[in-house]
This record gives structure tokens, C-alpha cells and sequence, in this order.
């Protein structure tokens, strides 16, 4: 619930504000863990770890709501391109690091830095100006209420269709997320060291999709669907693939084309949900996709215990393709540039 409540935030208060003041409070939890001395004192980690989730819950709307405000609408493609960049980024380099720092220097270290990290950007934050949405709130109508919001958002075809990816995709993610471990620990027998090579091709495949936004400029849609297809294509390849080396490289396709989709499909997002209304909106998109994606990885574990491990990796990509369907036939009724100029009158 943390989600709604940082969007709704990001629409009435000052954006930059909020994520210095975020990033501040969550240096103490990013801490906490070195308070740990025994069994007894386990409950700061879980503390830590609730209010550590709790506040980037709260700061991702904001981030996201701050881009729009920040960046041309011709130019978002690039800066969500540079977002893929950063996520891959993360999966290679911080999972591996995290290790080799821990290794070295101490399991304390990566706490520290964890510490650090956040005070670093709360700095950044400081000499940066973002522009607030009031001159929009005072030309429009505000939607502060509950009520309101709701209504604005079942009153658009475009944001519903929105709703309905962040609201299904994940139920794919989720049980796909484990299976690159299951895949590496269980099916080929690589032990941790496999997990290592197939989350690092994951992260490489977000990576490399980031240098072909120059080539998505136009035709948001048809490219959200076809690469969605893709990603359901990837994994029906993942289920049969004969050697861990083809996994790595089937792993490396999924987050390639997945990567590209999610460009698209947050760009196109922010041209579409008027500014004044985009921390709501991506508040309640967060929401829906974090708890979405909670209950599949969840549900994940059982379904396991019920099939093997690449006969679930053929029915996630047909899961997939049937979604790509609905999408397509979803957006087929959706005239965006109409969306577009209501939701801005609204």
C-alpha cells in the first residue's frame, strides 16, 4: 500500500523533496543490519528489510512521476533506454560484487555501502531542479480524492489497458523468475556458480536492448506486442534447450526483447497520463505489479511441485503469447491520440 500513498505524494508535494527525504530515512534501516549480534537481534533485519521495501515503494512513483517533468516527451525513450542500462547493470555488476566485497572486507561492508549509496543520492538530488506540476493543477480540475482518481483512471480506455499489463505481466515475471535459478541448480546441475551466469546473462540482455532505442522512435504498440510475443518465444525456446550454455543464451534473448517492451511500454505510458496525474497513476501501477509479481513467485514454488521445471517454462511462454493477444485486441479499441486530449481536459 506504500506505492499509492508515494504517487499520491508526488502530485501534491515537491518531487525532488520527497526523494531526498526518502533516500535520508532509509539510510538508518540500510545500517541496521550491523547492529546484529546474535539469533536474538534478527528481528532488525526483518525490520530493516519491511522498511527498506516500504520506502522503495514509496520513492518508485516519484522517480517515475520526476522523468516526465525532467525530459522532453521526444526524448523519454532514451532516458527509459538508460533505465534498462541501469537495471542490467545491477543484476551484473551488483550481484557479483556484492560477493567479492563481502569476501574481502566483511559481511559489515556491503551494509556500509548499501548506507552510503543512499546518502550519495540524496546529494545528487540536491543540485537537481525539477519542475512541478501546479501550473497544470491550476489550469484543470484537481484529482485529490479517492474517488476522483479512480474514476479518472476507469474513465480512460488507454490507462486501463495500462492497468491490465502491469496487472498480468507479472503473473509470467514471477514464475519465471525462479525458474533461472531452478534452471541453473536443478535441471543442469551448475550450482551457484550457473545461477551466477544466467542472472549475469539476464542483466546483459537488458542492457543490450538499451542501445537499440534509437531504432523504437515511432509505432510504440505494435512493438509492445510484437516483443511481448518475443519474450513468450524465448521461454518456449528455454524449455527445450538441450545444454546450459543455450539457457544462458535463451536467458539473454528473454530479457533482450522483455527489455525493449518495457522501454516502449513506459514511454508510451508517460506521453499518455497527464503529468499532473502520473504519481497517482504510477503509485497504483507499482502496487498492482509488486503484489502481482509477489503472489506468482509465491504460487511459483508449488507449481514446481506439480511440474518439472521445463515443462512450467512451455506454459509460461504460452502464457505469454496469449497475453500478447489480449494486449493486441486491447489496444486495437484504443485510439491514443484521443486518450490523449481527453485525459488532458479531464
Amino acid at each position: 500500500m506504500a506505492a499509492p500513498i508515494g504517487g499520491m505524494l508526488a502530485d501534491l508535494f515537491p518531487k525532488k523533496s520527497l526523494l531526498i527525504t526518502i533516500d535520508l530515512l532509509r539510510v538508518p534501516f540500510a545500517l541496521s543490519p550491523l547492529l546484529v549480534q546474535g539469533q536474538e537481534h534478527l528481528w532488525i533485519i526483518y525490520t530493516g528489510a519491511f522498511f527498506l521495501a516500504a520506502g522503495d515503494a514509496f520513492y518508485s512513483p516519484v522517480r517515475m512521476a520526476s522523468i516526465p517533468a525532467l525530459v522532453k516527451q521526444d526524448r523519454l525513450l532514451y532516458v527509459n533506454a538508460i533505465e534498462q542500462i541501469m537495471v542490467g547493470a545491477v543484476l551484473v555488476v551488483g550481484s557479483s560484487t556484492g560477493g567479492i566485497i563481502s569476501y574481502l572486507f566483511g559481511l559489515q561492508a556491503p551494509f556500509i555501502l548499501d548506507g552510503i549509496s543512499f546518502m550519495v543520492s540524496a546529494l545528487f538530488l540536491i543540485g537537481l531542479t525539477i519542475p512541478s506540476a501546479e501550473k497544470s493543477l491550476k489550469q484543470s480540475d484537481p484529482v485529490e480524492s479517492g474517488p476522483s482518481t479512480w474514476k479518472f483512471i476507469f474513465g480512460s480506455a488507454a490507462l486501463l489497458t495500462f492497468i491490465t499489463i502491469e496487472l498480468t505481466m507479472p503473473l509470467a515475471n514471477g514464475v519465471d523468475n525462479v525458474l533461472m535459478s531452478v534452471y541453473a541448480l536443478e535441471v543442469f546441475k551448475m550450482g551457484d556458480l550457473g545461477v551466477g551466469f544466467i542472472y549475469g546473462a539476464l542483466g546483459l540482455g537488458f542492457i543490450i536492448s538499451s542501445f537499440f532505442s534509437n531504432l523504437l522512435k515511432r509505432k510504440l504498440v505494435p512493438l509492445i506486442v510484437i516483443f511481448i510475443a518475443l519474450e513468450g518465444l524465448g521461454h518456449l525456446i528455454l524449455s527445450s534447450v538441450p545444454t546450459f550454455s543455450h539457457a544462458i543464451v535463451a536467458a539473454l534473448f528473454i530479457t533482450f526483447v522483455g527489455g525493449i517492451s518495457n522501454i516502449c511500454l513506459s514511454t508510451l505510458t508517460m506521453k499518455i497520463v497527464p503529468k499532473s496525474q502520473q504519481g497517482h497513476f504510477f503509485g497504483l501501477t507499482e502496487m498492482i505489479s509488486k503484489t502481482t509479481m509477489g503472489i506468482s513467485m509465491g504460487a511459483a514454488g508449488f507449481l514446481l511441485e506439480l511440474f518439472d521445471p521445463r515443462t512450467l517454462s512451455f506454459w509460461v511462454g504460452s502464457t505469454y503469447v496469449f497475453f500478447t493477444i489480449v494486449y493486441a485486441i486491447l489496444f486495437s479499441r484504443v485510439d491514443l491520440i484521443k486518450e490523449k486530449k481527453q485525459l488532458r481536459r479531464m
